[in-house]
């Protein structure tokens, strides 16, 4: 199928916001063919730049290869047809492909000197500074093991003066403590490599905090090294991207007497081998992983590790003295590949030192419940530690894994925030290996809570997620309503924990679905009232417009609407005034919604339905505006001490109907009934700075009946001009 030059440009620029992997690869690509098809050269020019980012910030780098070529070949056949700063951009790219180009086996080491050559020209002709070709220049070294002469650039690099293309302050330390470290000159890579910890690049502090890692535990600084462990792992561990960095993790936990937490790894991040960035971040993390099993099967080789759903998939469970083998034979097949290219053992050997590493020292302890925690808490928690040491000791597991929620749940009632969320983290690991599952779900839902609590709001989402979408729950709320709602006892019930991951998601499709399943759930377990407000929710949270795929969802959400509204209460007495509340909430939301899809007399009829009730509704002796709250896009869910609460979805105040109605009279072009409903909104606002909306609509009526001296005075009184009226 063909396309044109405005479609294409739409397609690129809906690209923009899309998360990075497969779907974003296809619309790039798909932009690419048809482009080129069009001969719009310099247009597929910059969606190739744009692609080449894209790849060498996510786990396919070979893929920036093709891309780079083609714009660096079309700049050199005419420069003339390009913007001034397109030459930079590809002075910057080139650092990328020399920094991935040595990671393939399968690219000739001539071709990856000749490419660093290529930069070095480009960088003297442009009269730019060696900086970052010399910092290059080292890295290709230290791959393939000429050591001297990584030495000698990295010393170059040192005299040579920073300008506009070199690496960031984070980035450039980085790169030499890698060549330092294999230099072996500890000491030195920890006072270059110690600024970069806190630089704002998007590769820090978790890739300079990995780097660090072994040689802050060869110099004894493992409290040092442990803050620099959970730093790193909290900005890698939910991107392939950083396999590298999380291989450099694995090596520091055998390092440092930290199996457990090694295999803890392993399991959860196993299967990023499956889209390893590069060959050589395939070969290292396989290396580090073995160096982690390897001392586990020292200590008990029938160990079985369970290996948790990637997108669809799952690894059968696997023998610790197993995996060990298989990933052996993998980090040396991939390790001769780089031998047969370099000419020489370096990387073989390498990595048979990598995977005999063994313990340095004395352990460091990782564990939250192996440092100080007793020491800095009160009594209760003093005495929840001391029973996870002694159950552990007397072999009574399945105690010491419930006693460590519960030093979780009772650091997080103290707003220990950072130690909570560890303290949770180690509780699932050990139920799950278990197989607790009931004791499982409750502490996920401590962990998410945790993990909100500590500001991970992301993680927070993907481990509630996880538990609604897992088998300990069974499938997902789905079908009509009064659909079976059980779950654990323990936990809270599955509505409110649908409506609070809902609320945690924010605003779009995602959300709106886990409000529609709240929706189901209430009605199921007989909570109307509950049931309304997660619909208003549902309906608030979806786009208004711009996103195809939720139309669907969109439809579903308005059939339920319109079905429990059919059983909503309305016209009953004034004690039925709480459910009414969550009537008008649903009305409101419904309305709106029906305005934006074209249906304005549904939503006007559904508006003066609300307008109705809360008239019969309202509280005595506080006015008809007084019977609700203001807020109309609050949230639904529940609090972080799982008691269920409900926001303001549902609570809409009189003047914020009228005003609706106000919107939807000037679409019917009634401006007349336009005018009096604001009016009317108007005239129950205690604070004047509150009433832009019904200002707006009074004036749009004034003008839509020809009123022109009457609005041209109403603008006036209200410092407003007719030019706002079509913002």
């Amino acid at each position: 199928m063909s396309r044109t030059e405005q479609e294409l440009r739409q397609l690129f620029a809906g690209t923009h916001g899309m998360p990075t992997g497969a779907a974003k690869f296809a619309a790039l690509e798909e932009v690419i063919r048809h482009a080129d098809a069009l001969g719009l050269v310099e247009f597929a020019f910059d969606v190739r730049m744009s692609a080449t980012r894209t790849y060498q910030h996510s786990w396919a780098p070979a893929k920036s290869f093709l891309t780079f070529s083609w714009c660096l070949a079309a700049y050199d056949r005419e420069p003339e047809r390009f913007a001034p700063g397109h030459e930079r951009s590809l002075l910057w790219h080139f650092k990328w492909m020399v920094y991935n180009v040595h990671q393939f086996p399968e690219i000739p080491l001539q071709r990856a000197r000749d490419l660093v050559d290529d930069m070095e020209r480009r960088y003297r002709r442009g009269g730019h500074s060696m900086h970052a070709v010399l910092q290059h220049r080292g890295l290709v070294a230290e791959s393939i093991g000429e050591l001297d002469e990584a030495q000698d650039f990295y010393e170059r690099m040192a005299l040579t003066r920073r300008d506009g293309l070199s690496d960031c302050s984070g980035c450039v330390p980085s790169s030499q403590v890698r060549t330092l470290v294999a230099l072996g000159r500890d000491d030195e890579a920890i006072r270059v490599g110690e600024p970069a910890v806190r630089s704002g690049c998007t590769e820090q502090p978790q890739w300079i905090n990995s780097e660090l890692l072994l040689p802050l535990v060869r110099t004894g600084q493992g409290a040092r090294a442990v803050e620099a462990h959970r730093t790193a792992y909290r900005r890698i561990r939910d991107n392939p991207h950083h396999l590298g960095e999380l291989a450099l993790n694995l090596l520091f936990c055998v390092r440092s007497g930290n199996v457990g937490r090694g295999l803890d790894l392993i399991e959860r991040h196993l299967s990023w081998l499956d889209r390893a960035r590069t060959p050589l971040t395939e070969m290292e993390f396989a290396a580090a992983a073995v160096a982690v099993l390897s001392r586990a099967r020292e200590q008990e080789a029938g160990t079985v590790l369970r290996f948790p759903t990637v997108e669809g998939r799952r690894r059968p469970d696997a023998r610790v003295a197993d995996l060990a083998v298989e990933l052996r034979e993998r980090a040396l097949a991939v390790a001769e590949r780089f031998d047969a290219r370099n000419g020489n053992t370096f990387q073989s050997s390498r990595m048979e030192e990598w995977m005999a590493a063994g313990p340095i020292g004395e352990p460091t302890p990782l564990s939250v419940f192996e440092r100080d925690l007793r020491s800095r808490s009160g009594e209760r928690i003093h005495r929840l530690v001391e029973q996870v040491a002694a159950r552990t000791a007397a072999g009574d597991l399945t105690s010491a894994a419930r006693a460590r929620a519960a030093v979780a749940e009772a650091l997080l009632a103290e707003e220990r925030h950072a130690e909570a969320v560890e303290a949770a983290e180690e509780a699932v690991r050990e139920l799950d290996r278990l197989d607790l599952t009931a004791d499982l779900a409750a502490c996920r839902w401590l962990l998410a809570r945790a993990y909100r609590a500590d500001g991970q709001g992301e993680e927070a989402g993907r481990v509630l997620g996880e538990l609604l979408d897992s088998g300990e729950w069974g499938r997902p709320t789905e079908g009509p309503l009064g659909q079976s709602t059980e779950g654990p006892a323990s936990l809270p019930p599955r509505p409110e924990l649908e409506s609070t991951l809902g609320d945690w998601l924010g605003y779009g499709p995602a959300a709106a679905a886990r409000f529609l399943a709240a929706a189901r759930g209430f009605e199921a377990a007989a909570r109307q009232e509950d049931a309304l407000t997660a619909l208003a929710s549902a309906l608030n949270r979806l786009p208004w417009a711009g996103q195809e795929a939720a139309d669907g969802l969109l439809a579903e959400i308005l059939k339920e609407t319109e079905a429990a509204l059919g059983r909503a209460p309305g016209e009953g007495p004034a004690d039925s005034a709480a459910p009414a509340t969550a009537t008008v909430g649903l009305l409101f939301a419904y309305a709106r919604r029906l305005r934006v899809t074209g249906r304005p007399a549904e939503a006007a009829d559904r508006l003066r339905t609300a307008c109705a009730l809360l008239d019969a509704h309202a509280a005595p002796g506080a006015g008809s505006d007084a019977a609700v709250d203001t807020e109309n896009d609050a949230d639904t869910g529940t609090g972080t001490d799982g008691d269920a609460y409900t926001g303001t979805d549902a609570g809409i105040r009189r003047g914020a109907v009228l005003t609706e109605l106000g919107a939807v009279h000037l679409d019917l072009g009634d401006p007349v009934a336009a005018e009096e409903a604001a009016l009317a909104a108007l005239a129950l606002l205690d604070d004047p700075d509150d009433a832009w909306e019904e200002l707006f609509v009074i004036a749009k009526a004034l003008r839509a009946r020809g009123a022109g001296d009457e609005l041209a005075a109403f603008l006036a009184d209200h410092d407003l001009t007719e030019e706002d009226l079509d913002d």
